[in-house]
Order: C-alpha cells, then sequence, then structure tokens
C-alpha cells in the first residue's frame, strides 16, 4: 500500500525572536511579510508572537504553537551569539540533540577567510543543526536556516533579518504537498 502524501499546511503561527523587537525601536516587519505569504496561500495565521532572548519564554512559546499549529514560522535567533537560543530552543522541544555539521563550520570559515578576517570561536555555533534537520542555505551570510519535520508538523526557522527574508518563494513550499522535498530548494529562499 503506497503511503499518502503528506497533507498540506491548515494552521500556521509566527514567533519573532529577539529581545530588540520588545523594544520600541526596532519593528517586527518579518511577521508581516510572513503573514502576507500564509494568506496568499490559504493558510490560516493562528496567531503571532515576539518572544525575547530568554530561554523558558522562548521554549514556552515554541511549544504552544507546535500545539497550536502544524506549521511555525520562527523568525530570528540563528546568529552566533549567546542569546541566540532558537536552534537550541527548537532542537529541544523536539526532542532533537544538536550536532555540528563540519560543511557548514568550513563554509563560515572560508566566508571569513576570503575576507581576510580571522572567525570568532563564537561563529561555530552557527553550525550547529538538531538531528534531522534540512539545513536551509544562506548565501547572504553565515548562519542557515532550518526546516524540521515533526510528524505533521514543520518548524522553519528563518533569520531576522528582514533584508534576508524572501516571501516571493517561500509561497511554493507553503502550498506544496512534498513539503520537505519543497523546502530543499524554495524554503532556502527566506534565507537568501
Amino acid at each position: 500500500m503506497a503511503a499518502s502524501p503528506p497533507r498540506p499546511f491548515e494552521r500556521a503561527v509566527i514567533l519573532a525572536v529577539g529581545s530588540e523587537l520588545l523594544g520600541a525601536e526596532r519593528l517586527d516587519i518579518n511577521s508581516l511579510t510572513m503573514t502576507a505569504a500564509l494568506n496568499r496561500c490559504g493558510i490560516d495565521l493562528v496567531w503571532k508572537a515576539v518572544a525575547g532572548d530568554d530561554r523558558a519564554e522562548l521554549t514556552r512559546a515554541v511549544r504552544r504553537a507546535l500545539d497550536d499549529a502544524d506549521l511555525v514560522l520562527v523568525c530570528g535567533g540563528l546568529g552566533p551569539t549567546d542569546d541566540d537560543l532558537t536552534r537550541e530552543v527548537v532542537g529541544g522541544v523536539l526532542g532533537r540533540t544538536l550536532h555540528t555539521d563540519p560543511a557548514i563550520a568550513d563554509a563560515i570559515a572560508a566566508r571569513f577567510a576570503a575576507r581576510g578576517w580571522t572567525m570568532a570561536d563564537n561563529n561555530r555555533r552557527q553550525a550547529q543543526v538538531p538531528e534531522g534537520a534540512m539545513v536551509l542555505p544562506n548565501a547572504r551570510g553565515t548562519a542557515p536556516g532550518l526546516w524540521i519535520e515533526d510528524g505533521p508538523a514543520a518548524c522553519c526557522c528563518c533569520l531576522g533579518r528582514q533584508a534576508r527574508w524572501r516571501p516571493c518563494s517561500t509561497t511554493r513550499w507553503l502550498r506544496s504537498s512534498s513539503r520537505a522535498a519543497e523546502a530543499a530548494g524554495s524554503c532556502a529562499a527566506c534565507c537568501a
């Protein structure tokens, strides 16, 4: 008996991550762009929120998002600093251990070397990937995005900088019935 194709996404949650978004000086423009993409695809946005750079708060938000939706878009918190917690928190909530992807670590080191810069050790954090995650290449920076499926749900972790999120190509994977295959090619655009 053939396996049935994955069902399209129906309900989504958007989490913007970063304490800077909780103040009055930085706007969360990404969630507006993501909302428009979800609307174009007919995916209901259940709720959206901003979580600061606090492990406990972000963990609660990711758990609730996964309870409420089959698609969770997490924007931000993938950089090299200690307060960039998205990969660890999402991996932890999903019960996935992190491992260092040597190809990502080498690419980050090569990017620094090509510019004649010395890479600080904290940049290696960006090469940590939760078990089973699909890496979404980032042609404009060092931190890749991540696509993680967990049963019927999926979590897409994208970069926080608005200029690096490309919603136009994301429409394809949001509509896709073969979610992982489309994610590899077109969800990467959100990190390009």
